[in-house]
């Protein structure tokens, strides 16, 4: 199983910073930042939240400028196989658009336009859902095994 965050980034207009990716997985969709925790030196998901942030997004942050929203599991992620995600929100508003880099480019995007957005299929039916509608802890246990998906979900 590999371990990883998706940060869910805002900026002083409500709108969010989303990756159009140019690399597996996901190549040509958009999504939050993030990436996978170093395991191998028993990183923790606030210190990847705060790593990925400033490897990704040139955002200077610390463990407390960090809400964990939610933990999803997916079960046989297309490309990727078994995953969990933790989902960090950002306490912060940040209006810089960063620069594009290997992943791909940045956007930021208002909710309200998230339809005309191409995003991975478990993001558009669950995980925007939770981000935006919902202020408790949630998880969500996705089996993508086949289409449709399946999905557990459980709020605190």
């Amino acid at each position: 199983m590999k371990f990883a965050t998706l940060l869910y980034i805002k900026n002083s207009k409500g709108e969010y910073l989303l990756l159009e990716r140019l690399q597996e997985p996901n190549l040509g969709l958009f999504s939050p930042p993030g990436g996978k925790l170093h395991i191998e030196d028993a990183e923790s998901p606030f210190a990847c939240a705060v790593r990925e942030a400033e490897e990704e997004c040139g955002i200077k942050s610390q463990p407390s400028d960090w809400h964990l929203k939610g933990i999803v599991t997916e079960k046989n992620y297309p490309k990727v196989g078994h995953i969990m995600l933790f989902l960090f929100e950002y306490k912060k508003d940040f209006n810089e658009l960063p620069a594009a880099f290997k992943e791909g480019k940045f956007h930021f995007v208002h909710p309200s336009k998230f339809e005309d957005i191409e995003f991975p299929e478990t993001d558009k039916l669950y995980f925007w859902k939770f981000v935006l509608n919902n202020d408790n802890f949630f998880s969500l246990s996705i089996d993508c095994s086949n289409s449709p998906y399946l999905c557990n979900v459980e709020v605190k």
